[in-house]
């Protein structure tokens, strides 16, 4: 049995970031990513994230112990944690990408839920695994 597992989650942030505090923070989780082989992708829109992990089971389970202590969040909301067969993202250390709301409004099954103006932390399970698909397939990618 694989040990291979991602987690997919959203949050809020308490104050909304800048692109330099973005920028700080995917330096910050690159490194500490690299050091654990966790790999997986970071999207970002108006204080509002939706973060994939992947990697080793525990490490990622605390990783996102800590993520859920972390006082610059709120609503940390798990949508997804289970086994995987293979990394989508093992060439990442993080990818990151910022969203439009625009963007996600033309995706099947995503426009209803993005016109409402809902937050990334009220995503549900389909819909998560509809944005991770277009994203591994290269919607969206930059580092």
């Amino acid at each position: 049995m694989s040990n291979l597992f991602h987690l997919i989650y959203a949050s809020q942030a308490v104050h909304e970031f800048s692109r330099q505090d973005i920028v700080e923070l995917l330096s910050d989780v690159k490194q500490k990513n690299q050091q654990l082989d966790v790999h997986g992708m970071l999207l970002y829109d108006k204080g509002s994230f939706f973060h994939i992990l992947e990697g080793d089971k525990e490490i990622i389970h605390d990783l996102f112990d800590q993520i859920v202590k972390d006082e610059k969040y709120q609503k940390v909301t798990k949508i997804i944690f289970e086994a995987i067969p293979k990394m989508f993202f093992s060439d990442w250390s993080m990818g990151y990408s910022s969203l439009s709301r625009s963007e996600l409004e033309q995706m099947d099954g995503m426009n209803d839920f993005f016109v409402g103006q809902t937050c990334l932390s009220g995503i549900d399970q389909g819909r998560a695994t509809k944005l991770l698909r277009a994203f591994s397939c290269g919607r969206w990618r930059s580092t």
